[in-house]
């Protein structure tokens, strides 16, 4: 059935592949964060696969699992694409492009893992939407190779529908409430994060800038996110911006704020290290979450850990990882969260006493070991 189904999309495949390897690649300009691992054995074997291993929560996501359960578990990640060099280093990564599929084929019929781990993010509306033909042959190969298959749904999207799969994640409540339309045990699992690296300190009480820590891309931002901050800048001069990431708005951000006469009151250090994003954290007073959909996304708990105050869009999850709404306005007004923000940064007090609670929920729920907890008991579920 698989090799039909190969045979079949061929040509397809070459010219997705083609494509994905001209306009995918992602290259990192940083040194790479180091996995710290316990001593390799022979383990329980797991594949993780995802369809990119750039900087992002799922890739974050796996490297954690990595990291944290490696004395248990020998763990094994399988992508289409990944940049050069890996941001993530030491990781046992095979690359199996859009046209290679027979190779992972027998890549899984060799290993015959206990556990397929798939991270899955295929929505219609993204660009890179044909990765679901990609997804569509692993999800094939796991049917016919009778592989279980633990699914991570971590975008507003429907899980995927495979009697290979023995296990639904989804990382919000928002996400499973309005997405699950499977009969596939399900349960949420709240990424967590590494909260002793982004911890709190009084860097708070001085920091004036604003930012925002984003893949720019069009999964999660449109154009019109850089106007907020202009907008900002417009009302309160003097007022720093800090646009951290990089990707398919970047230089249309950079040429907006150039065309507006702003440039030195923004800073576009494109991707940074995992190290290095605490220290830009420090320079925010407020951070932005300028989102159009939003089924979990890491950053936002990375600054909540830090004392941070939070002001964005009232869309997806963002209010369930708040808890409240106080400092959300409707979708696509700039006016109300451009004031949002300025009435942030001038209201020290306020700023602050939100920060606390920020804090506390964030080490409350979003914690790794709260996540590797959870995920282990799944591991031993399912491959004991």
């Amino acid at each position: 059935m698989i090799r039909k189904f190969l045979r079949k999309f061929s040509s397809l495949l070459l010219k997705i592949h083609l494509y994905i390897d001209r306009n995918y690649k992602e290259k990192t300009n940083f040194a790479p964060y180091i996995l710290k691992q316990g001593p390799a054995g022979s383990h329980t074997k797991i594949v993780h696969i995802n369809g990119n291993f750039v900087i992002g929560g799922s890739t974050q996501l796996i490297v954690d699992i990595i990291e944290r359960t490696s004395g248990k578990y020998s763990h094994l990640v399988v992508v289409p694409a990944h940049p050069d060099p890996l941001p993530y280093q030491p990781v046992s990564i095979y690359r199996f492009a859009i046209g290679e599929l027979t190779g992972l084929y027998e890549f899984l019929k060799e290993q015959r893992p206990a556990l397929v781990h798939i991270q899955y993010w295929v929505r219609e509306m993204h660009r890179y939407r044909d990765f679901s033909l990609w997804y569509t042959g692993v999800f094939r190969m796991c049917e016919e190779l009778d592989l279980k298959v633990i699914q991570n749904i971590n975008v507003p999207t429907h899980p995927y529908k495979s009697p290979a799969v023995v296990h639904n994640v989804f990382v919000s409540n928002y996400v499973m409430d309005n997405f699950n339309d499977s009969a596939v045990k399900a349960s949420v699992i709240y990424p967590g994060s590494d909260l002793s690296h982004f911890s709190h300190n009084n860097h708070t009480q001085s920091a004036s800038g604003i930012g925002m820590v984003y893949r720019l891309d069009t999964d999660k931002l449109d154009k019109d996110a850089i106007e907020i901050f202009i907008t900002a800048v417009k009302k309160k001069p003097g007022l720093k911006c800090y646009i951290i990431g990089g990707g398919y708005y970047f230089n249309y951000y950079k040429k907006r704020v150039k065309e507006e006469g702003l440039s030195s009151q923004f800073q576009f250090p494109g991707y940074v290290s995992y190290d290095s994003l605490p220290g830009y954290y420090k320079k925010m007073a407020i951070v932005v979450a300028p989102v159009h959909d939003e089924s979990f996304g890491q950053v936002t708990p990375f600054a909540m850990s830090m004392g941070l105050c939070i002001a964005g869009y009232d869309t997806g999850a963002l209010p369930e990882i708040l808890g409240y709404k106080d400092t959300l306005v409707r979708y696509g007004n700039i006016e109300e969260l451009a004031d949002k923000i300025i009435d942030l940064v001038n209201n020290e007090e306020k700023r602050l006493q939100l920060g606390q609670i920020n804090r506390h929920r964030a080490l409350e729920k979003f914690s790794v070991q709260k996540m590797i907890t959870e995920y282990e008991k799944l591991y031993e579920m399912y491959t004991g």
